[in-house]
């Protein structure tokens, strides 16, 4: 079973990054990689559950369709070493289970979504080849400060910035 921190240790370390933003300037960038759809749109775990299963099989079939064919022991190796350890009904199950005690978005800390500019969401649409692939990206957050690059439709990765 794969390793990933905990939303709690997530939530402490960008607490302790809005200190150090009143006393500097700069930038957070937080990036997610794992199924991250809100717990409202999960009730239940079942659902929870499908939902990590579409974005792992998202995951794999990207990884499948992007590499060469003489590059199979390379992809295989990398879905072994970097996927497969993270699909588990039981961290799954925990994670739910987390998630349901301590809903939480990073508008709760008090920081402020910095917008996404169109230059960036163009070179990524252009680096995934948007339209030819199926690959896509998104702009979303309340100050469009949130893109995710999606396959066919279903989010593998999200990144934010916050100030």
């Amino acid at each position: 079973m794969g390793r990933t921190r905990r939303r709690t240790q997530v939530i402490d370390f960008l607490k302790v990054a809005k200190q150090l933003l009143v006393k500097t300037q700069g930038i957070i960038t937080f990036g997610d990689g794992e199924y991250s759809e809100r717990m409202e749109n999960s009730p239940t775990y079942p659902s929870f559950f499908d939902g990590n299963l579409s974005h792992y099989k998202a995951l794999y079939e990207s990884m499948e369709w992007g590499f060469p064919s003489y590059l199979n022991e390379g992809r295989i190796a990398m879905e072994t070493l970097f996927i497969a350890p993270f699909i588990s009904s039981i961290s799954w199950l925990q994670k739910w289970e987390e998630g349901r005690e301590n809903v939480f978005s990073q508008n709760d800390l008090g920081l402020k979504g910095r917008k996404m500019s169109r230059e960036s969401w163009s070179e990524v649409r252009e680096l995934v080849k948007e339209g030819e692939s199926p690959y896509g990206i998104r702009v979303e957050g309340e100050n469009e400060n949130e893109m995710v690059l999606e396959w066919k439709g279903i989010p593998l990765v999200r990144v934010s910035v916050w100030m």
